[in-house]
């Protein structure tokens, strides 16, 4: 258990589909959700398409993860980048430092495919 709760911390690496739907589920439960990801947002990636062609606004397809869960009283959000777990002491190792866990959701996604196409590159709502 983390040296400042009585809960277990339950540390989610990734932001994506998994893991918003692990911290929605524990909403209530008596744990400390820490949410990891290197964007403080999720996009929707099926409609990225319709941002790109005009269809939609990019605010229809991405939205801030700590607005998604404001009213989730266990929930905290940090932007950080993980770079390794030390599974025997607990601890996700990122830029902003080793966070200790009780629980461990690894829900990184998968990787884009740009098929081989070098230069192609998608900004997204700056």
């Amino acid at each position: 258990m983390s040296e400042k709760s009585k809960f277990p911390q339950v540390v989610i690496i990734g932001g994506g589909f998994a893991g918003l739907e692990v911290a929605k589920q524990l909403a209530d439960k008596p744990v400390e959700v820490l949410m990891l990801d290197k964007h403080n947002y999720h996009t929707f990636q099926p409609l990225l398409y319709q941002v790109a062609t005009g269809s939609l606004e990019c605010e229809s397809i991405a939205f801030s993860l700590r607005k998604n869960f404001a009213g989730q009283k266990n929930f905290r959000f940090r932007i950080a980048e993980v770079s390794g777990v030390d599974t025997e002491r607990n601890i996700v190792k990122s830029d902003i430092g080793d966070i200790a866990y009780d629980y461990l959701v690894i829900a990184t996604g998968s990787t884009t495919n740009f098929l081989a196409i070098k230069k192609l590159s998608v900004t997204l709502c700056r």
